[in-house]
């Protein structure tokens, strides 16, 4: 019955722990290849119920997402854009 709280703090720790290794990488790129990989053995786009009852962490398609939205604000700060 506490699966899917503890799932859900155990997620959050986790969308953590990828922004602070792209911080420190510093490679979206890579760090999107990775979560296709995954992908050979997880779902990459769980219904919302399904992720929030088995999922420990986010799933490929949220990991992807935050990784090209990391680079386009890396891009946008380095070129002083909008």
């Amino acid at each position: 019955m506490l699966t899917p709280v503890t799932n859900s703090i155990t997620r959050t720790n986790e969308a953590e722990a990828d922004m602070f290794g792209l911080n420190v990488a510093r490679e979206p790129d890579g760090f999107a290849r990775a979560a296709l990989r995954l992908s050979e053995y997880r779902k990459m786009e769980p219904g919302p119920i399904e992720e929030m009852i088995f999922y420990d962490h986010p799933s490929g398609r949220t990991r992807i997402y935050k990784s090209m939205v990391w680079k386009a604000e890396q891009l946008r700060s380095e070129t002083g854009g909008p």
